[in-house]
């Protein structure tokens, strides 16, 4: 598996969909990206902590390390620790519809009516995804200016092969997630 493209995603997320199985993004842009552009390629996860806070994630799954106060900076490395792809995609169009994925994401209902709200001319969108956790992380390079600030994608140096990694979804869960999506598009 090649990954040369990476997304940025909350540090609790990654922990979330690694314990709850099941993995649901939703993106609208960032304040210097116009639209949150898709990809059918496989791609890399880089844990950030911006917004991560006891206000936007839900208290049992807040990341240790933030209430420590331990940010993660961009100095143009790191480790390639999970991957994954976007299995499909699905317009929120109600703040309805949020409530019935709960158990699905780590946000705080008023974080996620806020996105929703920003930007109202722009549809916020849910992302189901496929997510891999690498067995023996890999060294990242990347340009930590290009990296930094409001964006949700960069892109690596070098591209990097991942060859051991295991799935993390559960297929049960997904299911579940899905048949909801489904009857709320």
């Amino acid at each position: 598996m090649i990954i040369q493209k990476i997304l940025k995603e909350w540090s609790s997320a990654l922990k979330f969909f690694e314990n709850k199985k099941v993995c649901i993004i939703f993106r609208k842009g960032g304040i210097h990206e116009k639209d949150f552009v898709q990809t059918e390629d496989f791609f890399g996860f880089f844990p950030t902590f911006e917004h991560e806070s006891k206000d936007t994630v839900k208290p049992q799954y807040g990341n240790i390390k933030y209430l420590l106060n331990d940010k993660v900076g961009y100095s143009g490395l790191g480790e390639l620790n999970y991957f994954g792809k976007i299995i499909s995609s699905y317009q929120i169009s109600s703040i309805d519809q949020l409530s019935q994925l709960d158990p699905f994401y780590i946000w705080e209902q008023k974080y996620l009516v806020d996105r929703f709200n920003f930007r109202p001319k722009n549809p916020l969108r849910c992302y189901l995804l496929d997510v891999f956790k690498v067995k023996l992380p890999k060294r990242i390079e990347y340009d930590s200016k290009k990296a930094a600030g409001c964006t949700s994608w960069f892109e690596l140096t070098n591209a990097v092969n991942v060859h051991s990694y295991d799935r993390i979804n559960d297929d049960f869960q997904v299911r579940k997630a899905m048949k909801i999506l489904d009857v709320l598009s």
